[in-house]
């Protein structure tokens, strides 16, 4: 216990006193650089092993302190990072990429000096462990393009037949089963960042799960991470990387995120001005109107219900599409916070292709099933008899108590009792019960919420495909629909090939989306060029500036 506090009385004198050294010197600029930038985030990132990891409080700390061989810029666009070119085959089965010269390993308490390069080796390693069944990736099923991906997943053959090779430490070759018109976009994931084998292995299997083991290679370097379970004040601390190869051209000389344990609770920590910036899904009324704080949103998740595969009631296709024709989109869409709107489809308004938004291509009204509450009085008056009134009165839908729009589910309830006569209610439980019940399947219905890892069409159906165990559907039944959205069709071909594949995926009725979600970055006026990349949900400070 004593050590327990000295090493926090450690450790707020070192943010003091890193506080002070930056004041010293950051107030200084009339450019607005050197600035320390300090951002809330809503959780600990527990492991920041990117091959490994889906916590989303993980990917900012990934993103600031890591990067592949291409990268998103402010606007969404994909720019070489650290690789210098990329040549691709005709039949674009091979991409061959030449890495920079000047990307260097790098940790805290480390010389410039001793900093290592990188090497198309680690690229090498890193996409071995991510399509290894030992690492169960959760990101492993989106590569299934690379040659030999789905053996080496399923333990087939070995990691080292996977078609990733490097015939030198500069040059990287990709060969592929087939083209895929996204993979330089799924190169610039944060799972698609290097990994050094020899430092891994000295780690002893705790890769990522403290300062000490992590190494850095992107444009901030991660100097302390301090968390307790049982204590206030925690946080991570970072500062510009010096062997970066643009480090020029990073403004801000620090960052910290404060790690609370909750969005409400990051929420009220900045609303306590204690941050410059954060990233919420909560409609942000108190700062839309007001000139201290700038607020941009995205239209990146899709909510909607999914059933248990398990339960002998919701198993009836016929009862799920009675439950579906009781939903009147239009009648909860006035009962809506800001941060939500009702949706029909699976894939978000944020999702662009060929740059434009796929929702105003492709609206969402024909892929639900509509409102009619006739058709679905009638199949409830069918299927009821055959079940008792307990088994269906114990049917809930499973609330995380962060959702905040209650009244809208609560007025799909309210109506499911109308033509149906049973109430089914809601069961709004903690964030951390809500996904240990989700894991066990200790639930009958739950909103859930299918996230787009990137700004990609076919990203969101492939994610909902990965999910199909979930949804009690055979993933191999969805692939040949996945298969028909690779070819190079015209613009209005690929709008309708996608808008049949979401058709076919909602007809199974596994899931009822119900709300598009946004997501708001906001921060203080007096900061600038602070860019969200909400699919990640990161923040890209590269180019972050201060005016005080």
């Amino acid at each position: 216990m004593i050590k327990q506090r000295l090493d926090r009385i450690f450790s707020i004198l070192w943010i003091l006193g890193l506080c002070s050294m930056l004041c010293s010197c950051s107030g200084n600029t009339d450019d607005g650089t050197g600035y320390l930038f300090t951002c809330t985030i809503p959780g600990n990132p527990q492991c920041i092993d990117p091959q490994y990891t889906d916590n989303q409080n993980a990917q900012i700390v990934i993103d600031a302190i890591m990067e592949g061989l291409v990268r998103l810029d402010e606007t969404g666009s994909l720019v070489m990072a650290g690789a210098e070119s990329c040549t691709v085959s005709e039949d674009g089965l091979f991409y061959e990429f030449r890495l920079r010269n000047d990307c260097y390993w790098f940790s805290a308490g480390e010389e410039r000096r001793d900093a290592k390069p990188v090497t198309a080796l680690d690229y090498v390693f890193a996409f071995r462990r991510l399509l290894s069944p030992e690492t169960a990736s959760p990101y492993a099923g989106e590569y299934l393009c690379l040659k030999n991906a789905s053996a080496v997943l399923e333990g087939r053959t070995k990691p080292e037949q996977l078609g990733v090779s490097a015939p030198d430490g500069a040059t990287l070759i990709f060969e592929l089963e087939y083209p895929d018109a996204d993979f330089l976009s799924l190169l610039s994931q944060s799972c698609a960042v290097p990994c050094n084998e020899d430092f891994f292995l000295s780690t002893n299997g705790r890769y990522g799960l403290d300062d000490k083991t992590i190494l850095c290679n992107g444009a901030f370097c991660l100097t302390k991470w301090a968390y307790d379970d049982y204590g206030s004040g925690n946080f991570l601390t970072f500062r510009k990387n010096s062997t970066y190869y643009d480090a020029d051209k990073i403004s801000p000389a620090s960052l910290q995120f404060n790690i609370m344990r909750s969005q409400p609770e990051a929420d009220e920590d900045f609303r306590a001005g204690n941050s410059d910036v954060i990233l919420t899904d909560t409609y942000p009324v108190n700062y839309l109107d007001s000139g201290k704080y700038t607020v941009r949103n995205s239209c990146t998740g899709t909510l909607g219900l999914i059933f248990n595969p398990d339960n002998e009631i919701l198993k009836q296709k016929n009862f799920r599409e009675a439950l579906a024709r009781s939903i009147d989109r239009e009648q909860y869409a006035g009962m809506l916070g800001g941060s939500l709107q009702p949706a029909g489809g699976i894939i978000p308004p944020a999702v662009q292709l060929l740059g434009r938004s796929y929702r105003e291509l492709y609206a969402d009204e024909p892929l639900s099933l509509p409102y009619t509450p006739e058709k679905s009085a009638a199949l409830f008056a069918e299927l009821l008899p055959e079940f008792s009134s307990n088994d269906i009165n114990a049917l809930k839908i499973l609330l995380p108590e962060s959702f905040s729009d209650t009244e809208a589910v609560l007025s799909i309830c309210q109506e499911w009792q109308n033509l149906s006569g049973h109430y089914i209610g809601i069961d709004r439980v903690s964030e951390r019960e809500y996904r240990n019940r989700l894991a066990s399947g200790d639930y009958s219905i739950a909103l859930y919420n299918l996230e787009t890892p990137r700004n990609s069409c076919y990203a969101s159906l492939q994610n909902f495909s990965e999910k199909a165990e979930l949804f009690g559907l055979e993933k191999s039944s969805l692939t040949p629909v996945l298969e028909t959205l690779s070819g190079e069709e015209s613009l209005s071909e690929k709008v309708a090939l996608y808008g049949e594949a979401e058709k076919t995926f909602l007809d199974t009725l596994t899931f009822i989306p119900l709300f598009y979600q946004n997501f708001y970055l906001i921060y203080t006026s007096d900061n600038t060029d602070i860019f969200a990349r909400p699919f990640s949900h990161s923040i890209d400070f590269r180019k972050a500036k201060h005016f005080a």
